[in-house]
């Protein structure tokens, strides 16, 4: 199953001269935020006008896969100072090792 997805974002008065390289740039960060997720949207449409940049993702999947990842850090007998640099990295405590 797909879902469309829809973003509006409101804001100052955006220039003319500038809302043709608004769009672009919206859509471009859009598309590659998606493929970093690894989501694939099937069209993307942006409108924009003096106040509001409007984005139209079709197709998205409902659901994703599950995607496990497995760090590796330093030994738990490692220097604290390498200890506290992995946690910070991963967001973990020292408990949690």
């Amino acid at each position: 199953m797909t879902a469309d997805f829809l973003l509006e974002l409101r804001s100052e008065e955006i220039p003319a001269r500038m809302q043709a390289g608004a769009r672009a740039d919206l859509e471009k960060l859009i598309r590659k935020e998606l493929d970093a997720a690894g989501l694939k949207a099937g069209d993307i449409t942006v409108w924009s006008t003096p106040r509001r940049l409007a984005l139209i993702a079709r197709d998205l999947p409902l659901e994703t896969r599950a995607v496990s990842e497995e760090l590796k850090g330093p030994k738990t007998s490692a220097p604290e100072q390498a200890l506290e640099g992995f946690l910070r990295k991963t967001g973990l405590t020292k408990d949690q090792l």
